[in-house]
């Protein structure tokens, strides 16, 4: 006993002594802390540069791989991310520089430029280089992907195996480095002026799949970890939250120091079951995630660690070999992390678990915290070092019993357990006896001794079975532990199943509730192999008849008789491990809970019916599709591994576990672990046949951003098909925030690529509007989802409490996603900002109660938005901002308070450049999409920023110089120029023709002068608006502006209506010509020609003002500029209702009677003489007065599409814009009664002629037919005056000579020339002095009227 007590009080004091030692030799601090997930800012003051550390030496290596993330703040000509310097001091081994963007990487003196300006300022970048012996030059990856390098040193390339990179150097981050004197200086003006982070180093060429996929593994050189740099102390690492990386798959190396009581070593055989125990007892304790132990392996001391820890602590490892009972070892781990855990949380957390000291049985666990490193790994691989000899080991003397078990001898060395158990805290003899018992069982179950080192393998799977070869039996050796007792199972079969418990405990005394309640529920049910996991105290409720008190008052008072009542709700998961089926076993928890229980002073009782228990199922089965193939997942156990063959290699095996979570009550399926599997899934092609499902849209989602991830650049049916799956995928899905943000990160990476995206704009702004549309089950009134080229905010809008709206954009730097900021004014950075009007809540429709929101969307990539055969000239000058309403029942449009959106420049405009508010049409170019000004113009503009105002909501953009029509602008130019100069003239003569008709009496006494005068004031009012509509609008008044816009859709209509009432006239003068009697006629045409314009403009303004408005000119409205203002109809609706559909029936019209009247004209001279048929020119002038008046050459608008367009809208502008020119022309000069009115009443001295007596001696005289007599037949004449209301008629005999008239055909210069009335009842009676056959040969055609049809009278 005295020997016993002396020994342990001298291990006592060596472990006294070693942790005392420890941080001396290592200044006096423990620098273990992680350097993952943070930076070292170099624009720190006196934060210059991080040097290597003597004791971590480069070792020589004939291949390498360097990575390191940049981020340069400061634009400088030379810069410097590292350099290696040859142990000689003359050159630089391995560099890493840059000239401003370009890339340079050194190796061996010899330097490599890429020139794509790739670094740029403000953002992080990945930069990898890679060589080996093999190569005659390095490569280089920028962000993953592989950059081309072009050799910068004169001299011959390197060759194959010439080279290899010199150990014992040294190393600088940020600076460049030389020697003077054997001392080394820092070179100045090349530092890096940023941040640096993740700096590796690889002994082996890493390929791109590994550097693109894995950049979130350490080095096996040099460990991205603060212990090996020298640095300034004011050059402390500070977090960035975009250098987190999360990963898997962990490495744990440490020194094991284990003590065992009795003051004998332990070895190594017992050094391997001890440190499995203790690591499994450490994970249990580590909370962060759930971590799973895959393989440990345990050396003699210095086999391992050596080369990590650089022979630091030598002096140490040779004191602690000397203690006695002290037995130290190489400990070598792998770790499973499910799901994928922060790297420097996961360092900095499990190095704190690992540094305490732990008791398992009889053996003590220490560990130095600067032994232990945690790295991040590829993958769990067996760790390649070569197994060190033992020299020696010691046999554990007998406790209590010794445990000898005899297993077959076998060629392999390794010690290696196939379990179906759980990684889960074990004894020795658990051990022991869990091989003992599958060895006996029909599983073949090899077990292997190894004298250099022991190693545990745990593996769920049930079925396979271990083949192997069995030589004659020895006696393995002896495992000597002590003696742990076991609760033996209930006979039958054994299961464990989970439940949910919730109850409300009443507890009379005093104490800790937590502390108290988790006493009772271990002591009650832990008796019958229950264990209780994931208890959670929830808010305690009191009893009405008394109040509870803090618990420190129990403390203070608890001698007091009285104690206090107070019931406390909790809920936790009951772990049951029995062969009782589930209903008996709720049956038996909510028993052994019903019961009393008394501690001492504390008294707990819970009610029967405040007991829940709940069975939690197995996890259900689940279909899972990956890149490595589809994976049909069975139901399973919860807290169970289940495990399936690969689909491209069914050698390896995949897993998954069922994971009960504390804060759930159901198992669910934790992401599977495929690290085995490769891949079958290789492009998006191969997903062709992978049909989208309500359960697998996750998968499919998670499969396309990895497939574009890695491959942006598509071809046409790739694209096509990402396109159609996010498509099927909102189709069929409830669309999750989750959901959003992969549609939105694949959609971002798709328009961040090189794709020829001008087929596919619509589809993918249908998309992501439909991403917001239908986006459910997010917290809060807002959420924002957003990548680096993209970005949606939905908005859920409160109706009675809204009154202004606004979203901003900022931060749009390349790589780095936008910042969204809603209802906060812009400011400097922002590059996108819309304002909505209160007005909007007007048009808030109510649909099944559901709340309206807005969705804005932001596109930071210009090219999504091409032109289908862009003429050239247009250029989008900044990002496009989009605002929609979800729930809407139709466009919110024509807002009287405009939406107001600031846009930023991407290029700055200069002072002579022009900018055009353009909103994305999806239905111009074909369906392509394009620009189109309608309902936007521009408020503002600056060099940096225009501000648009627009009556709808959609996809808003600026164009900077660019024409609002398809023409150039030189066409543009000439087709302004010729539109006002015609109207201008047209409005000269207009007014001419209708002083010459009011003033002078005798040519508007027939029906066809009134309607001409007529027309012609309805043309001049509407010429007249039109030149004095964008002087008007540049007032900006509100109402005027409805004024004008009203004034110019009035005159339009009554100018056609005019038309449309001279066509009929001419109908009933040439064809329906008896039987025709219209009481009134002018006066009922004058209330048709100017009444029912009148009419459908009055019930415009009275029912829908605001279809009237401001508006930009557009293709049908040539504008003398682009930002020229113009009053005129709005709403597309009543603009094709009111003048497109309105104008078009009367042109219909029109051109019916036009070829009807023709036709019959023709058949009048196919009937007269030879000798007294017209010329042809003398026709053409007939038809081109017929379609002035008859406004035909308006139908040129309906067809000038395709490539005759600029022609058709030359001739369009021509022809139309000089309409009143032309009825000047054919009216007025080329009429022979008006130039004789002309002379009567305006010339003087030879020109002027004298008044005739009778206006019927103003006919023009037709030449007399020769080959035939006239036919003459008696007529009855209807006798009435003009004025008369009333007809008088009287018969005439057949025998009468008096009245007799000649019939002849009438030709088209006749109608031209003369002119022809509406008959007012019947034949009018000829004047009494004139014959209808007289001898100068004057005579009438077939169809004389007194006042006569004038074909050139009816308006355009």
């Amino acid at each position: 006993m005295r020997m016993e007590k002396h020994n342990k009080q001298v291990q006592a004091l060596f472990i006294f002594l070693i942790l005392c030692i420890i941080p001396l030799e290592d200044g006096g601090s423990v620098n273990a802390t992680s350097l993952w997930g943070k930076k070292v800012d170099f624009m720190k003051k006196d934060c210059g540069y991080l040097m290597l550390k003597n004791e971590y030496k480069i070792p020589a290596m004939d291949e390498l791989s360097v990575c390191v993330n940049v981020r340069r703040k400061l634009s400088n000509s030379h810069w410097t991310a590292f350099t290696y310097r040859h142990p000689d001091k003359t050159s630089i081994e391995v560099g890493l520089k840059g000239r401003g963007p370009d890339l340079q990487i050194i190796l061996f003196g010899r330097i490599w430029t890429n020139w794509d300006n790739l670094i740029s300022l403000e953002n992080w970048h990945s930069i990898c280089m890679t060589w080996s012996k093999s190569m005659t030059e390095p490569k280089a990856y920028v962000n993953g992907t592989e950059v081309e390098l072009k050799a910068q040193t004169k001299g011959l390339p390197l060759s194959p195996y010439c080279c290899s990179v010199a150990g014992g150097g040294t190393l600088t981050l940020a600076v460049a480095h030389d020697f003077v004197k054997n001392r080394i200086s820092i070179e100045t003006g090349t530092e890096l002026k940023g941040s640096l982070s993740l700096f590796r180093v690889w002994g082996r060429v890493r390929s791109a799949e590994d550097i693109n996929g894995m950049a979130c593994t350490d080095g096996d050189i040099l460990h991205w970890e603060e212990r090996i740099w020298n640095k300034s102390p004011d050059c402390m690492p500070v977090k960035d939250v975009t250098q987190k990386c999360d990963w898997p798959y962990y490495e744990v190396k440490l020194v094991l120091i284990i003590m065992r009581e009795d003051g004998n070593k332990t070895d190594i055989y017992d050094a391997r079951e001890v440190a499995h125990q203790w690591l499994t007892k450490a994970l249990e304790e580590f909370k962060l995630v759930p971590t799973y132990l895959h393989k440990v392996r345990v050396y003699p001391l210095g086999s391992v660690l050596t080369h990590s820890s650089g022979n630091a602590k030598r002096g140490i490892v040779q004191l602690r070999a000397t203690s006695p009972g002290l037995s130290q070892f190489d400990c070598v781990a792998h770790l499973n992390v499910v799901p994928c855990a922060d790297v420097g949380q996961m360092q900095d957390e499990l190095m704190d678990i690992l540094a305490r000291r732990y008791i398992i049985d009889h053996y003590e666990i220490i560990t130095d915290a600067n032994f232990i490193f945690i790295y991040p790994l590829d993958d769990l691989l067996p760790d390649p070092v070569t197994n060190p000899p033992i020299t020696s080991t010691e046999s554990l003397p007998h406790i209590t019993e010794t445990l000898t078990t005899t297993v077959p001898q076998l060629t392999s060395l390794t010690t290696e357990i196939i379990t179906n158990a759980k990684t889960t805290a074990t004894t020795p003899i658990e051990v022991a006896s869990t091989t003992e018992l599958i060895s006996s069982s029909t599983e073949t179950t090899r077990m292997t001794t190894s004298t250099p080192f022991m190693e545990t393998t745990l593996a769920e799977s049930s079925t396979a079975v271990k083949e192997t070869t069995v030589l004659p039996s020895i006696t393995s050796p002896t495992l000597n532990t002590t003696t742990c007792s076991s609760t033996t199972a209930p006979e039958g079969n054994i299961s464990e199943s989970y439940f949910n418990v919730n109850l409300n405990a009443t507890i009379d005394g005093s104490g800790d509730p937590k502390d108290i309640i988790t006493t009772w529920l271990n002591e009650t049910l832990s008796s019958k192999g229950i264990h209780v996991l994931h208890f959670k105290l929830l808010t305690p409720s009191t009893h009405a008849q008394k109040r509870s008190v803090e618990t420190k008052s129990y403390k203070v008072d608890r001698k007091r008789s009285l104690l206090l009542v107070t019931s406390h709700s909790c809920v936790f998961h009951a772990e049951v491990t029995t062969s009782l089926n589930i209903t008996e076993t709720e049956k038996l928890i909510h028993a052994l809970l019903d019961k009393p229980y008394m501690s001492g002073a504390v008294y707990i009782d819970a009610q029967p019916e405040q007991i829940l228990v709940s069975y939690i199922e197995p996890c259900p089965e689940h279909s899972h599709q990956t890149r490595q193939g589809l994976f049909k997942w069975p139901q399973f156990g919860v807290q169970g591994i289940a495990s399936l063959s690969c689909v491209g290699n069914p050698e390896k095996m995949a897993y998954r576990q069922c994971f009960l979570d504390a804060n759930s009550n159901n198992a669910v399926w934790k992401s599977p672990d495929l690290g085995q599997c490769q891949v079958v899934v290789h492009s998006v092609s191969d997903m062709e046949d992978i049909a989208v499902t309500h359960d697998n849209a996750e998968d499919i989602l998670i499969m396309i951003e990895d497939l574009v991830h890695e491959n942006k650049d598509l071809d046409e049916s790739d694209l096509s098909m990402v396109l159609d799956k996010l498509a099927d995928v909102i189709n069929v899905s409830v669309i999750t925030p989750l959901l959003g943000e992969f549609i939105i990160n694949i959609t971002s990476d798709i328009l961040e690529s090189d794709n020829n995206l001008l087929p596919y704009t619509n589809s993918i702004l249908n998309i992501t509007e439909s991403v917001g549309d239908q986006m459910f089950g997010f917290p809060g009134e807002s959420l924002s989802l957003t990548a680096s080229a993209l970005a949606i905010s939905v908005v859920n809008i409160d109706q009675g409490n809204f009154h202004n709206l606004t979203f901003g954009v900022s931060s749009t730097n390349k790589g780095l996603n936008p910042e969204i900021y809603i209802n906060r004014e812009p400011f400097d950075g922002t590059v996108a900002f819309i304002s909505l009007p209160s007005e909007i809540q007007e048009r808030f429709p109510f649909i099944n109660n559901t709340s309206p929101r807005v969705l804005f969307q932001f596109y930071g990539v210009p090219t999504l938005f091409q032109i289908k055969n862009d003429p050239g000239g247009k250029k989008l000058n900044t990002f496009v901002v989009s605002v929609s309403v979800t729930n809407a029942t139709g466009p919110i449009e024509n807002l009287k308070e405009y939406v107001a959106v600031t846009l930023h420049h991407l290029t700055t405009k200069n002072k002579d450049q022009d900018v055009q508010c353009v909103y994305w049409d999806f239905n111009k170019n074909d369906g392509y999409g394009g620009w189109n000004p309608k309902g936007c113009w521009t408020y503002n503009s600056s060099s940096d920023y225009t501000t648009c105002l627009c009556d709808h909501m959609t996809h808003f953009g600026v164009l900077l110089d660019v024409s609002r029509t398809p023409i150039d602008e030189k066409n543009e130019q000439i087709l302004t120029l010729i539109t006002y100069m015609g109207c201008g003239v047209s409005s000269c003569f207009l007014g001419i023709t209708v002083l010459t008709y009011t003033l002078l009496e005798k040519l508007r006494r027939d029906y066809p002068s009134k309607i001409l005068l007529n027309l012609c004031l309805a043309l001049l009012g509407l010429n007249l608006v039109f030149l004095l509509n964008s002087w008007i609008s540049s007032f900006g008044i509100y109402g005027l502006c409805i004024a004008v816009a009203a004034t110019l859709h009035y005159f339009l209509l009554t100018s056609f209506t005019w038309m449309g009432l001279g066509a009929v006239n001419m109908y009933f003068a040439l064809v329906k010509v008896f039987n025709v009697y219209v009481p009134s006629y002018i006066l009922k045409f004058c209330l048709l020609g100017w009444g029912i314009p009148l009419v459908i403009c009055g019930l415009l303004v009275a029912v829908k003002r605001d279809a009237y408005g401001m508006n930009a000119m557009n293709d049908s409205q040539i504008a003398l500029d682009d930002s020229e203002m113009f009053c005129w109809v709005q709403n597309d609706v009543v603009f094709y209702v009111s003048v497109v559909s309105y104008i078009a029936f009367i042109l219909l019209c029109n051109g019916s009677i036009f070829l009807v009247v023709l036709i019959q004209i023709r058949n009048m001279q196919v009937n007269q003489p030879a000798g007294t048929r017209s010329g042809i020119l003398k026709d053409l002038r007939a038809v081109a007065s017929l379609t002035f008046l008859l406004g035909l050459t308006w139908s040129v608008a309906f067809l000038a599409w395709g490539p005759v367009k600029v022609f058709l809208l030359y001739l369009f502008s021509i022809l139309n814009s000089l309409q009143g020119f032309f009825i000047f022309v054919f009216h007025c000069v080329m009429k022979e009664n008006v130039r004789k009115q002309w002379r009567i009443h305006l010339c003087c001295g030879a020109f002027k002629l004298q008044e005739y007596s009778e206006w019927s001696q103003t006919a023009t005289v037709v030449p007399k037919h020769k080959p035939n007599p006239p036919n003459t037949f008696p007529f009855m004449a209807s006798v009435r005056s003009i004025k008369s209301n009333s007809t008088q008629s009287s018969t005439v005999s057949s025998e009468s000579s008096q009245h007799q008239m000649t019939i002849t055909r009438t030709d088209l210069g006749f109608v031209y020339e003369n002119s022809l009335v509406i008959p007012r009842a019947g034949l009018t009676v000829l004047p009494y002095d004139t014959s209808p056959a007289t001898a100068n040969g004057i005579e009438f055609p077939a169809r004389p009227w007194k006042n006569g049809f004038d074909t050139d009278i009816y308006p355009t």
